[in-house]
This record gives structure tokens, sequence and C-alpha cells, in this order.
């Protein structure tokens, strides 16, 4: 393949994939025909399978599966899965060619090795049962970042476009014969957008230091790819021809080029960009398979005292998250700081759910109420940026199972619609000192007639008819307390109390419809 078609397919194969990536993104809102998970990217990340994997301490083959291809890839071609498929690393050279276009890029550094610290704090953090990947992987980070602060923006702007079309179609006769509006999701509000945003900004901001930094140096998942490429089949090779111009050398995206000798590379940090190829006067680099060793820097020259510095700090994050508060309370048998900790449904028991869950915010994304949030304290350190149910902003929906389709980890299940009525998250109480009926003696009947488990009973208390819940039908999904017409807080609020994810599936089906039989004398 000649130098230019080699640069041309490789910014083709960026582009598709990039577009592949953000159409998988919004079809978690605007589902297709097509049989690929929305969630495609996420699945075959191997840096968030395998540390899901190693926290939860168990091996699911159905999860590892769809990460072997890019772990085949690493031993076949290197790092390609960084410079032709990752959707990060072509939005951060995207970044850098329109906003830090005059920046060196520099031959290898100390600082390059960070990634592999990082990598191996993540791996002990979750040896011990609590997750870090979230933090630093970059699919995860560019998908929170996509959810919590671009899917909002969009649909508020997409709202608007809608709103004025519909406006104009019923306002101008010219326009009596168009098709309706465009149908597009609830207007989204996330918690921590801001944050998750300035995490993104920074990681394209370091391109200001030099090319790439986020790949060069931080990116725990190019470190796991750059551990097990150390001997691929696909290598770079230079010819006789070679003058050490180091052209090559300066070009470098990762720096992987020994600036000593040219004709030497450090092939755990080479991401197959063939830039050195293309800039070559000579035309000596040819990238072809090989089976020798010559012109390869093996060795990744780790330092130990680092290497156990941050060893000692993932260890630290998982004795930290495991005697914070939420480690402390319990609820039923599971772990919970607060009372308003509500779990998707369908998702795992507390601290297995703790131990999968890679903070991507796909279910978050795909709730069509905006119900799902991201916690902040609710969890506790362990369960930052992990989904909980807000009813007041938004319920869980009777007829939608979503959320339970896109996790990648399966750190939420995937259920069934019909299953619902017998899955409990939680459980609605009425606060009576608040409640119009309780307390005023007024007429309301909003929750019992929005309660679509038919959970909220009228019984007769003290000679008057009362709503009363009823905790074997009450599934805590939240519509009540959405509705309720009580400001600002609800008068009937759903708390952790009735979640009994820990029961199992048959448990929790024999607690609603056994008592069911009994309550109505069968």
């Amino acid at each position: 393949m000649s130098k230019p078609k080699a640069a041309t397919v490789r910014r083709i194969s960026q582009g598709l994939f990039l577009a592949a990536f953000l159409y998988l993104f919004a079809l978690t809102v605007w589902p297709s025909g097509l049989h690929v998970p929305a969630d495609l990217f996420l699945r075959t990340d191997p840096l968030v399978i395998l540390s899901a994997l190693l926290a939860a301490k168990m091996w699911i083959v159905g999860l590892i599966l769809l990460a072997l291809p890019v772990l085949a890839l690493a031993l076949i071609a290197g790092r390609a899965y960084c410079g032709w498929i990752c959707p990060m690393g072509t939005t951060i050279d995207v970044s850098d060619r329109l906003f830090f276009r005059k920046t060196k890029s520099r031959p290898i550094t100390e600082r390059s090795r960070w990634k592999y610290y990082i990598l191996a704090a993540v791996f002990v953090s979750a040896l011990f049962g609590a997750q870090l990947a979230y933090l630093m992987d970059p699919i995860v980070v560019l998908t929170r970042t996509l959810t919590l602060a671009v899917f909002g923006p969009v649909t508020a702007l997409a709202n608007a476009v809608a709103g004025e079309y519909a406006y104009l179609q019923t306002r101008i006769v010219v326009l009596a014969r168009l098709p309706q509006a465009p149908q597009v999701p609830q207007q989204a509000y996330f918690g921590m957008a801001w944050v998750a945003l300035a995490i993104f900004v920074g990681i394209l901001a370091l391109g200001s230091v030099e090319k790439r930094f986020w790949c060069r140096n931080l990116c725990p998942l190019g470190a796991l790819l750059g551990v097990v490429s150390r001997v691929p089949l696909l290598r770079r090779r230079v010819g006789d021809n070679c003058t050490s111009c180091k052209r090559c050398v300066r070009d470098c995206s990762t720096g992987a080029i020994e600036a000593e000798d040219p004709k030497t590379h450090r092939i755990a940090e080479c991401i197959q960009c063939y830039k050195c190829a293309a800039v070559c006067p000579e035309d000596a680099v040819r990238f072809v398979p090989q089976v020798s060793l010559a012109g390869r820097e093996a060795r990744l020259d780790l330092s130990r005292r680092r290497l156990l510095a941050f060893g000692a700090a993932g260890l630290g994050w998982a004795a930290m998250a495991h005697t914070a508060p939420a480690a402390k309370t319990t609820v039923i048998g599971n772990p919970a700081a607060s009372p308003q900790l509500i779990r998707p449904p369908g998702a795992l028991p507390e601290p297995e759910f703790l131990d999968r869950c890679v903070r991507c915010q796909q279910c978050v994304k795909a709730c069509p109420t905006n119900g799902l949030q991201p916690a902040l304290s609710e969890a506790g350190i362990d369960g930052l940026w992990t989904p909980v149910l807000v009813p007041r902003i938004g319920p869980c929906s009777e007829k939608c199972n979503l959320c339970t389709q896109i996790c990648p980890t399966d750190a939420i299940e995937p259920i069934r619609v019909e299953d619902k009525p017998a899955i409990f998250i939680g459980q609605a109480t009425i606060d009576r000192s608040s409640c119009i009926v309780w307390a005023n003696d007024k007429q309301c009947l909003v929750c019992d007639e929005v309660c679509p488990y038919k959970a909220v009973e009228q019984k007769i208390v003290e000679g008057k008819k009362r709503p009363t819940v009823n905790d074997h039908t009450c599934t805590g999904c939240g519509e009540c307390e959405k509705n309720c017409p009580v400001q600002p807080l609800a008068a009937i609020r759903v708390f952790s109390l009735g979640d009994r994810r820990h029961w199992g599936r048959e448990r929790q089906r024999q607690w609603r419809y056994g008592m069911q039989r009994v309550e109505h004398g069968q």
C-alpha cells in the first residue's frame, strides 16, 4: 500500500468508526432494526470487561467473547486499535489538528510510562472489589461526556426546532400539507454534566503540551493493549537506505521511535499511524509481517517503585470505598448510603452491582423519563456516577426496559416488560403530615389513579377513606411521587426500603403473586 493511500485509508477508518460510535450512541434513544448492540464499543473494550469481571470475581464467557477480537488485533497489529478505531483517539486527533497544530511531537519520556502505572492501580483496585476503570477508560469517558454534557443540550435544541416547526404548521397555510412535527426525546437534565465536560475538555486541552498526550501518557486501555502487543505480527521495518534524518522521530504521534536510533522503535507505543512512512524522504519505512525481533525495543522499563506505589493507590481506593458510609449502612441486606438509593429494575444486588457497573451512563441516557441520574453521594465513594432513580424527575415507566438492554457488563440484567410487576426496586411511603387527604381532609386521588400496579389502596381509617400503600404490589416505580401535586416535596415518596434485589427473581415473584392469592382467599 502506498504512503498516501495508507494515510487516507487510516483517516477513512477513523471517520467510519467514529460515525459508527455516534450512531450506536444515538440508538439508545432512536432504536433501529439493526441487530447490533448499542453498547458495542463498550462491550468490545477489554479494559471495561476485564476490570468488571475481576472486581466481580467471576468469569463470564458471554462478556469476554466480544473483547477478544480487540485483544487479537493487538497481537496481530499492535496498538492499531488506538490509531485506527478508538473514537476517543480520533476525537483527540481532530482536536490537535484544529486547535494545537503547532504543538510538537516529542520523543518518549518518563511520563509515557504513567499509563502502565495507572493500569496497575485499576487492576489492583478491581482485584479488591472496587471499580476504578470508569475514571480513565477512554470509551467510558467519551460515552459519559456525550450523555451528560451533550445529549441534554441536543434534546433541548431538537425540542425547540420541533416546537417551532409545529407552530408554523398550524399558522401558515403553505406548510399545512407538511408531515407532522418530528418526534424528539423528552428534554434531558443530568447532574454533574459540568464535571463530565470539564474532564473531557481537560483531556483535549492536554494536546497543547504534546500531541496525543492522553494516548501517550495516561490512557490505561492503551497501556493494556501495549502490554498485549509487545510481539505483534505486523511491525515497522526500516531499510538500509535510511539516512537517520529523524523526520520520523519528529512526526511520530506517540514518540515511539527512538531519537538515538530511528531504526528502532518501542512497539508498545506505536499506534500504526504510518506517519513515519509518509514523511520518510528515502521511502525506507515499511509496515510488514515479520517474526524477527530486529528493530524492536521490547522492554517497558517500568519503575518497580512507582508500580508498587500505584498498586498501593489502587488498594487504598478499594479500602476507602469499602469503609465509606455506603458500605456500612444496611437496608434489607443491601449496602446503601441513602434511602434515596433506588437502582434501575434488573440491577444486581448492591455489592455485585457496584463491582460490575462501569459508570458509562448508557442506562441514564436510555431512560425515556430522564428519571435515572448519575449518583453523587447516594451510594458513597464506591457508587460515584452509578445510576439511581430520582422519581421526582421521572418515574420508571411501566412499559419500558431500555436500561436493561444496553448495560455492557450486565450489572443491569435484561428483563422483560411483563416481569416488572414482580421486580421491587423500592417502596412508596405516604407522609401523612403533608398528604392532602390525611392532613387536610380534602379529596385527592392522583397517586391512586397514576399507579400502574394498583398498589395505592383506599381504606377506611377513622371513618374516612384514606390512601395506603400495599407493599406486596408497590414496586417503587415512582409514578406516584412524580405526579403528586404537593410541592416541593411530594407527600408520597419512594425509598430504598422496599428494595428486594437480593431476594432473586423467583422469591420476588412469590412475594407479589403468592401474597395476592392469600389476600384474595385463593
